[in-house]
């Protein structure tokens, strides 16, 4: 019961942290314009910034979907769908880190074998993305 509590507090201090904070008053005023203080450490690799392409540091992505089964099948396409964002906005192959189970792919309640869709109409996000298998968890 003790843990309950302590998830149903933190949910509520989450919840007022998310709808309060928001919001910036600009000429002493609320006017309700959204402000996240992440925007600006947020940039999609297709946004493009000087200051960053000057520098010596090195971007890297960690992308991790950690369930399995078909039934999470969404879980492993957005982690694919990300890896192909990414290689687009041209990140390197050994700067993006993928930790996913590997089996909705080949399941045979897949209705396209070795294929890996992100929406209904869309195309083959699995091809490309790095696998390796580890036999650590099997």
């Amino acid at each position: 019961m003790g843990s309950f509590s302590f998830a149903v507090c933190v949910s509520l201090m989450l919840l007022v942290m998310v709808v309060a904070i928001p919001f910036e008053p600009k000429n002493g005023r609320r006017i309700g314009r959204l402000h996240r203080w992440w925007d600006p450490l947020i940039r999609s690799p297709v946004d493009r910034d000087d200051e960053v392409e000057d520098s010596n540091s090195v971007r890297w992505a960690v992308l991790v979907a950690g369930s399995n089964g078909y039934g999470n099948y969404r879980h492993q396409a957005d982690v694919c769908h990300a890896y192909q964002i990414l290689k687009r906005g041209g990140l390197k192959d050994e700067n993006i880190v993928v930790f996913m189970y590997d089996d909705i792919a080949k399941s045979e309640l897949n209705p396209r074998p070795g294929v890996i869709i992100n929406h209904p109409n869309g195309s083959d996000v699995y091809a490309g993305v790095p696998k390796v298998i580890s036999t650590c968890y099997n």
